[in-house]
């Protein structure tokens, strides 16, 4: 299988929560990058919908929370969430962004150090 991606992907691991469809759902960020994040849900994922995502980085107390649209959705996975998709930013402040990349920044550091 021939990937697309245009930009580097850095893998996290965050508890967010998602409104769509009225109501509130939780998924996984496994994964960041430039135009947008990966995501693991226990729910199907509807390609084309429009979301509001809210996160929180591990140490700060400011949620981040960007508007996306799910650009691609997965099969199955076994395991904890059942189903995987990406989510592509249509809204993000640039500082959310930042803050994002700092925090895998500081993880990527102390796993080289170990």
């Amino acid at each position: 299988m021939s990937e697309k991606r245009r930009f580097i992907r850095f893998d996290i691991l965050l508890d967010a929560i998602c409104r769509r469809k009225g109501s509130l759902k939780k998924l996984k960020v496994n994964n960041f990058c430039r135009d947008g994040v990966g995501v693991l849900s226990d729910e199907a994922l509807d390609q084309g919908e429009d979301l509001e995502l809210e996160m929180m980085i591990p140490g700060d107390n400011i949620p981040i929370i960007f508007e996306g649209q799910i650009a691609w959705v997965g099969g199955t996975l076994p395991g904890e969430a059942d189903h995987q998709g990406g989510i592509k930013f249509k809204k993000i402040k640039s500082e959310d962004r930042g803050r994002i990349l700092e925090y895998i920044y500081k993880k990527w550091i102390t796993a080289k150090e170990k």
